[in-house]
């Protein structure tokens, strides 16, 4: 589907990530999963599903999450 991954570097030097990815569920539904955190973890600091029962509502809301996070200095 669709699929982008964005980064930053802090003031302090440390490199952030921010992941936004659609899925197609099983049930006919579409999620919106972000992953997020700094490139120094193994882990990431969160990750958040939203679900919505169409892909035009899905892809709607992934082009205002990625506009929200290229505001913030993601590129």
């Amino acid at each position: 589907m669709n699929n982008v991954l964005l980064h930053r570097i802090t003031e302090k030097g440390n490199i952030r990530y921010y992941s936004i990815e659609i899925i197609a569920t099983l049930f006919e539904e579409y999620m919106v999963e972000r992953v997020y955190g700094n490139v120094r973890f193994k882990s990431c600091t969160g990750r958040k599903n939203n679900v919505f029962p169409s892909f035009n509502e899905a892809q709607f809301f992934f082009e205002k999450l990625k506009k929200q996070k290229m505001k913030k200095g993601y590129a």
